[in-house]
Formats: C-alpha cells, structure tokens, sequence
C-alpha cells in the first residue's frame, strides 16, 4: 500500500497543475510550477501569505475604450460588429466596477435542446447557441453581489433566485441574474475583470499581435497561429488539444500575470503595468480572464485576414488552465464552446460539496481554504464555504446557453470529483431552465493520466464540437458519471430547490 501511495504521489508531481493539496496526510504543495516548455517541480506547501493584498480601492483615473468602470462611473458601451465605442469614464472610490462591455441588442438565441431525466443531458436538439457579439450582453444590468449568509447553507444555492430574493420567471432574466453571479465570484474570489482599454491587431504571416494600452501603459498579447477552419480554438498554455480542425491560436497566461504556485505576484508582470493599482488586489483568474478577452478582440480584428468566423470560438485547458477556460468561457459571451479538463477545486468544484467531502472522508482535495492565493484573492481564505451567496454551479451556469462540456478523472482524489459531478448535475439544471439542456455535456471517465485524455473524453469533445463548432450534427449528448468508493453522488445531498419552467 505504501508503495501504491508513493508512486500516485510521484504522478501527481510529474502531472499536477492545479492541485493545491494532494493525497490524504502530509502537506503536499501546488504540483509545482510550470513554465511554457518547463518542467513541473515538486513539493511546498501552499503559501498562506504572499503579497495578495485584500481590498484597497483605486480612485479616478479614466479607462481606454470600451467601457466605464469604477463605483459611480458611466459604462461604456461596445457597437455591434466588435469595435469598442469612445468614451467611458472611471468614478472614484472602490475598486473598478464588476460591469463590462455591451453590444447593442440582447442575448444570442440558442437552441431548441431536449429535456433531461436523472441528471443526464436531454436527448435531441437542432442547432446551436450561437456566442453573442458582446464580451457581457447583461453589463446594464448594474448588478451587486450578494451578502454573506447569516447562517450556513450546505446545499447548493438556488440559481433561480435573484439577491433580492425575487424567484426569476422567464429566461430573459437569465442575464441580469448571470451578472449577479458575475458580482459575487468578483467579490469573494478573484476581484473585478476590467474593460478592455484600447485594443489594436496585426497579423503577420501566422503571428497574431495584440496590442492593449490604458492610460497607466502598454502590453501585448502574441499568439503563433496554427492549422486552419473557419471556427476558432483559444487553448490555455500549452494544453494539447483535443479540438481539431479548427484554427488554433494559443493564449500564453505569463504574457498577462505568471502562472506562480506560490501564491505570489510579482508587481513586474505586464498586467499590472497597465493596471498598477491592482497589483495585490485581484486574483490571477481575473487577469487572464481579461487577457482571453483581449485575445477575442484581436482575433475579431483579423478576422478577415484569417478567414475564421468568430461566432465559432471555443476555449480549452486543463488543470489549472482548465480552470482558465472556465473562467474565460462563463466571463465572455463570445465563447461559443467551453471545454473544461479537469479543472479540480475553484474551477467545476463546489466550494461547499469539497468541503463536504474532506470531513466526510477525511481525503484533502483543494478548497476554499487550501488553494492558491495569487490564482484567487487572499480573502477567500478566511471564507466559510457554506456562507457564500453563489457556489461554482451558477459559475459553470454563466455559460447557459452557450455550450460546455466537463471532462473529469476520478483517480486523482485531489480533482474532487465528487464535487465537480454535484456541481456539474446542479448546472445541468439551469440549461434545462433555459430550454437547452443538451448543450451541457460531462464525461468523468477515469483509468487515465492527469490531462491524458481517453479515447472516450476525445469522442465526448468531438460530439460537441461538430455541434457548436462546425455543425455537422444537431445531436450532443454527453452524460458520464464519474466511479469511486469513496463517492456519494446522490444529488440530492447538494440539491433541496426545484428547477422552474421558465418562459
């Protein structure tokens, strides 16, 4: 037995990216950090400390375009064809505000996807969800967070209940009521995602540039462009894909702020260039969520020139870039496609089911308080899981009703499984809501390395992918649930709401 241990550890230093605690006993670290072309190292304990600040405020200062930010500042607003507008002014005091940019009109249509029975994705469907034109559709909603719960719950929040307690009543208020979730996940775990400044492109040969400036300087985003199609693939870091036949263009997460397993920041990173006042007060999924953003815009000005239809964009990463693209996927509409590869604790996890199950079994996976503090705010530390308003249900819900599917390892105890599964089945009910149950998918197969596919989560992908990026099937149902010993995978334990029948 002892030997089985040691050599599981062996793997997880050789594979881990996001895992902030290991096996059960000892205090294992991160998985190491990795570089673009490195190599993970191993060991450390999760630091507690590092120089993430908590809270601070930014005051006046103005924005490039695209946007106001800031408490009390004017939103800018973004004209349909992906062009930022002018104008956009910062007020003061707080730290910028959770907004974002709006594309004239409404949310993209969707689908007409089939209904789902015991947890599983429904059957049929005709088309797509075709992504919106906007970054965030509901940026005029001037939606808050949500206060910290008088007392615990340790079931799932209810997703179709507003802050102010008003149960929503028709899909339509899907949009206000994502920005609410939009407000609590900036609030309490990775500070607010800012507008996007000036945005500029060029293409040269298969090297995209982009080129970002804000008042504070200048930072550019480049990205070596590989294979071809009209549909677009934005893969974190150097995850291998497992979406084909579509343009690739890569985003390089240290280009924004280094990817550190230390729960440090460094104030040197370009991000915080433009952003000085932020160094210390946001969490490096805020930062990269923007930085895929920027991305999308550029892809958008050299659209032409590359030949891709940018209604066709899919985000994929694994381990913590798969917590990447999650982020990236819920935070802007444009992402027709979210493939998620075992993203483990602050990714599909719920904060409340991991919690749950490490006092059930005594197994360590990463939550809310052993996690990485640059990655999310330093804050979160002290969070009681079951006090928050929101959980990571409502944050793979964000996507609805675009597309996701989830990809799983229930070998790895320290991806917290068994939370993903909950929390995955929990948004399932909000597509259902939506009338698009089928355009969320899950496969939690296991027997295989970390961020080594099966053949089975390859096919699960392609299912999703000739739906939603090439449309070649009108068909995407993906619904395998993950096995283990230790797994209670009753809903149940995590669900006490009935899902509405939204008009």
């Amino acid at each position: 037995m002892l030997l089985k241990r040691m050599l599981k550890l062996a793997m997880l230093s050789a594979f881990c990216l996001s895992c902030a605690q290991g096996e059960t006993g000892g205090d294992n670290g991160t998985g190491g950090s990795t570089s673009t072309g490195g190599t993970t190292s191993t060991g450390g304990v999760v630091g507690t400390g590092g120089l993430v600040g908590t809270g601070g405020s930014r005051t006046g200062g103005t924005t490039g375009t695209g946007g106001g930010v800031g408490t009390g500042g004017t939103a800018g607003a973004k004209s349909t064809g992906g062009t930022t507008g002018t104008g956009g002014t910062t007020g003061t005091g707080g730290l910028i505000g959770t907004g974002g940019n709006s594309a004239t009109g409404g949310a993209a249509g969707h689908g007409t996807g089939g209904a789902s029975t015991g947890g599983t994705t429904g059957t049929g469907g005709t088309g797509g969800a075709p992504a919106a034109s906007a970054e965030n559709s509901g940026a005029s909603c001037a939606s808050t967070a949500g206060a910290l719960l008088s007392a615990d719950n340790k079931k799932l929040p209810n997703p179709f209940v507003m802050h102010d307690g008003t149960a929503m009543t028709s899909k339509s208020q899907w949009e206000c009521r994502r920005n609410e979730v939009k407000a609590d996940l900036e609030k309490y775990e990775i500070g607010p995602k800012q507008d996007p400044g000036t945005v500029a492109a060029t293409l040269s040969g298969k090297t995209l540039t982009v080129k970002i400036t804000t008042n504070s300087g200048t930072m550019s985003l480049t990205s070596a462009i590989t294979g071809s199609g009209s549909c677009i693939l934005i893969t974190m870091d150097t995850a291998p894909s497992l979406v084909t036949g579509c343009t690739t263009v890569p985003f390089t997460s240290n280009q924004v702020v280094q990817n550190m397993q230390n729960s440090n920041q460094y104030q040197s990173d370009p991000f915080y260039k433009v952003y000085p006042s932020l160094w210390g007060k946001i969490g490096n999924y805020s930062a990269w969520s923007w930085g895929i953003s920027r991305l999308i815009d550029g892809i958008q000005q050299v659209a032409s020139q590359l030949n891709v239809d940018t209604t066709k964009i899919a985000v994929h990463g694994c381990s913590y870039a798969g917590k990447m693209a999650l982020f990236g996927g819920a935070l802007d509409e444009r992402v027709a496609l979210t493939v998620v590869e075992e993203s483990g604790g602050g990714g599909i996890d719920s904060w409340r089911m991991s919690q749950e199950f490490t006092d059930r079994t005594g197994t360590q996976v990463e939550k809310i308080d052993n996690t990485n503090y640059a990655w999310f705010m330093t804050s979160m530390k002290s969070l009681d899981p079951y006090k928050l308003p929101h959980d990571h249900h409502e944050l793979i819900g964000m996507i609805a009703p675009r597309a996701v599917i989830i990809l799983g390892n229930p070998g790895y105890d320290w991806l917290g499984d068994e939370s993903g599964y909950k929390s995955t089945l929990a948004a399932v009910e909000i597509f259902k809501a939506m009338g698009v149950a089928d355009h969320i998918g899950y496969d939690f197969t296991g027997g295989h390395s970390h961020c080594g596919p099966p053949a089975t989560q390859t096919a699960s992908v392609a299912t999703f992918v000739n739906r939603f990026l090439k449309g070649t099937s009108t068909t995407s149902n993906v619904a395998i649930k993950p096995s283990g010993t230790s797994f209670n995978l009753d809903e149940t334990t995590a669900i006490d709401w009935t899902t509405p029948t939204l008009n």
